[in-house]
């Protein structure tokens, strides 16, 4: 950078106010509409009424509910298959067990804590379908109806397949 460039970069030309100088205008300006009772919004200038502030409304951060948990001791065999569960509580009574485990088989056994959801059924529990059976009413006629309609496409069917 040459000197030149340097001077006129510290010289301001004498039509130029400075950054100061504008924020002064601007802060004339505000108190000017405060003591007007003015407020300039986007561009549109709206009446307040003297003395009265508005209401500050604080939105309420969302927060998703938390899940709980709870910690239970896991045995597992060495194909990583879940062997025992017991309660956190109950840690002596799974060290127990993994101890019969390892002097039955030769097998590799080890104890893990595991979270799980409350409420869930534990992972690798199959819920049998007996245990929901939806209630349907049928009307006696309803099925009468249905087994005549099967038994005329049955007879029908018959009767093509001996044309044939």
């Amino acid at each position: 950078m040459g000197l030149w460039q340097f001077r006129r970069l510290w010289e301001k030309p004498p039509n130029m106010a400075s950054r100061l100088d504008k924020r002064r205008e601007v802060e004339a300006a505000d108190a000017r509409d405060a003591a007007e009772g003015t407020a300039e919004k986007d561009g549109k200038k709206k009446r307040a009424a003297p003395g009265v502030k508005k209401k500050v409304v604080k939105k309420k951060a969302r927060t998703k509910p938390v899940e709980r948990r709870r910690i239970v001791w896991v045995i597992y065999n060495s194909t990583q298959k879940e062997e025992d569960r017991f309660p956190f509580e109950e840690k002596k009574a799974a060290e127990e067990r993994l101890d019969v485990l390892r002097s039955k088989s030769k097998r590799l056994y080890w104890l893990q804590a595991v979270k799980e959801a409350l409420g869930a059924p534990p992972p690798g529990t199959v819920i049998p379908a007996s245990t929901y059976v939806p209630e349907v009413e049928i009307e006696e006629a309803e099925v009468e109806v249905e087994l005549e309609e099967e038994e005329e496409d049955e007879e029908e069917e018959e009767e093509e397949d001996d044309d044939e």
